[in-house]
């Protein structure tokens, strides 16, 4: 898979997972003698866990990219679970960003980019590919079975 045959979508949302990535041991939160990244409090599970959301949502666009595996379930497209997972793990960490914001540092903004990031790549190759974000029937579809019941009555 080389980077120049990829969409601008798959590349904006691969780079800002490898930039979330990289962002978790930055300092999200201190003054000028402390910092704390997003594994330390104050930034605690909204943090850590929103970027790991967002960092799913770049894998499975590498993977989808790369043709290694196809992340799609039920009725929703690998393109589409990319988008919903970062959108998920953006919302967690501004989430974070609106109940804890004193003392921030770069690492908080740059995560809430990162995220935004992947999930707007996602979004971008979703588009691409015609389709659209998943509504309540596609999310019910994931857990159900299409009726390929192997098994006796």
């Amino acid at each position: 898979m080389e980077f120049n045959n990829l969409s601008t979508g798959q590349k904006v949302g691969l780079a800002s997972g490898v930039v979330l990535l990289i962002n978790l041991f930055l300092p999200w939160y201190g003054t000028s003698r402390i910092s704390r990244n997003a594994f330390e409090d104050p930034a605690g599970f909204l943090a850590f866990g929103g970027s790991f959301l967002a960092i799913a949502g770049a894998v499975i666009l590498f993977l989808k990219a790369s043709g290694r595996a196809d992340a799609s379930r039920g009725t929703l497209a690998a393109e589409q679970m990319a988008a919903l997972v970062a959108a998920i793990g953006t919302v967690l960490i501004l989430l974070q960003w609106l109940t804890e914001n004193d003392f921030t540092k770069f690492g908080l903004y740059l995560g809430i980019l990162g995220a935004a990031g992947v999930t707007y790549g996602a979004y971008m190759v979703m588009k691409d590919k015609g389709l659209s974000m998943p509504d309540m029937d596609d999310l019910k579809s994931m857990g159900s079975d299409d009726g390929d019941d192997d098994s006796p009555s």
